[in-house]
């Protein structure tokens, strides 16, 4: 027989629904021994609750949506698995929407996930700024910024320390004599190729380096945009930089690729700097220097976050901060 209810579990446990109920939600205590029969029962009928049920008592939807801008890129798998692995014994499903850096896309998105009712949102890259994803999803909804900064909107933000990484990586080149450095980000206007930008110009700013416009350049965050950059630089009319730092690793990875096309070597002709350490930047020849963008501890830190938003909106703003750090291998 099929399609039991949690009054027929409650007649075979020898108990009222109310206790069942209590033992399933943990909100009140059940004796042990209650408790047993219970989850006897419950496997004996293999009984399922009723999400729907749940989420009318609990005014919860037990969802959560994760924005990201391409799931293809290394970083965001190995983050959405650590929201997972936090939000999931917690109840909550996780749904991944996949934007492609596209703003219609991500905007169609946050309408989706709003009519769904989900219980928050992390934000990873967002092509639309933080006003208009409040002004999309109301002024109630938890999200996290995870690395998009939308504080200046009520959200609360845990994202990698950009500007401490990059300015160790300047620093670094600056300490090898090399001070003819380019940057090729991602695009513009688009977070986190903004903060990253902004954080090479004060690096720079810092270490008495000057910033060459021409050795600026803004692509997709992908290979090919790594090797549509890296070939923009290195054919600057006013002449080549010395080192390229790049805005991900898998830019990175093009410009290398763009560099040996150019019948240069890295590192003797050209230094080779990504951002993020995605395990790709291990697997290249050679291996890439990189700074670490650890998407692990950032996902469980989203998803800590996320939950206690969800569990108490009137908590104090957050805003925690990865470390990040520069990691020497073979490109720099």
């Amino acid at each position: 027989m099929a399609g039991y209810r949690i009054s027929d579990v409650a007649a075979a446990a020898g108990v009222s629904t109310t206790t069942v109920s209590h033992a399933l939600s943990g909100r009140r205590a059940v004796a042990e021994e209650t408790k047993k029969r219970i989850h006897q029962a419950i496997k004996e009928l293999n009984y399922r609750p009723s999400i729907a049920a749940q989420s009318l008592r609990s005014r919860k939807s037990y969802s959560v949506a994760l924005i990201v801008s391409d799931i293809a890129n290394p970083y965001y798998p190995s983050l959405a698995r650590a929201i997972h692995d936090r939000l999931d014994p917690e109840g909550y499903v996780t749904l991944i929407c996949n934007t492609n850096g596209d703003a219609a896309t991500e905007e169609r998105f946050l309408q989706d996930m709003v009519a769904r009712g989900v219980d928050g949102m992390i934000m990873t890259v967002t092509a639309l700024g933080s006003a208009r994803i409040r002004e999309i999803v109301g002024p109630d909804l938890p999200i996290i910024g995870g690395g998009t900064d939308a504080s200046d909107v009520g959200a609360d933000h845990v994202g990698s320390d950009d500007a401490r990484g990059i300015l160790h990586a300047v620093e670094y080149l600056a300490g090898r004599g090399i001070r003819d450095i380019g940057f090729v980000s991602g695009p513009e206007g688009e977070l986190p190729s903004v903060v990253r930008l902004d954080s090479f110009r004060r690096a720079c700013g810092e270490t008495g380096i000057e910033v060459r416009e021409e050795w600026i350049t803004h692509t997709p965050f992908t290979h090919d945009g790594g090797i549509v950059g890296g070939g923009t630089l290195l054919g600057a009319p006013t002449g080549r930089p010395r080192a390229i730092m790049c805005a991900n690793d898998l830019i990175a990875v093009g410009v290398v690729e763009a560099a040996r096309a150019a019948g240069l070597t890295v590192p003797d002709d050209l230094s080779v700097i990504g951002f993020d350490d995605i395990d790709l930047a291990r697997l290249v020849s050679p291996k890439l220097t990189t700074i670490e963008n650890p998407a692990v501890a950032t996902g469980l830190a989203c998803a800590e976050a996320l939950i206690r938003r969800i569990d108490d909106r009137a908590a104090p703003p957050l805003r925690i901060d990865i470390p990040t750090r520069l990691i020497v291998r073979g490109t720099a």
